[in-house]
């Protein structure tokens, strides 16, 4: 199952994010949530402690790789296994929803 949640900003998308995946996650699925916004703040919802979240390592881009399909339409797809982008780049929160951070901004004119 793949859940992905988009819409205007201050709309709760992160809480409602959050909470749907840790309840995924208590019923016994095995949860990836990936934080995509410039300005991450799924790991708070998912209850990963501030000091925790700050080591998360965002995703480089080099992970990722443009393809063309044979109907010639292109789509980004990782250059890697996704188990070890998974097992090299994602935090466990504590009902073990496993979080990987997309991208933030690090300094002022880099968004």
């Amino acid at each position: 199952m793949r859940i992905a949640i988009a819409g205007k900003g201050g709309t709760g998308k992160t809480t409602i994010a959050g909470t749907l995946a840790r309840l995924l996650a208590r019923s016994g699925r095995q949860v990836l949530a990936v934080d995509a916004d410039t300005n991450p703040n799924l790991s708070v919802t998912l209850g990963i402690p501030a000091a925790s979240a700050r080591q998360i390592v965002s995703l480089p881009l080099d992970l990722l790789e443009r393809r063309t399909d044979p109907d010639g339409a292109t789509r980004s797809v990782f250059a890697a296994d996704a188990e070890a982008v998974v097992r090299d780049y994602a935090m466990s929160g504590p009902d073990g929803v496993q979080l990987l951070m997309m991208g933030k901004v690090n300094h002022s004119g880099a968004g």
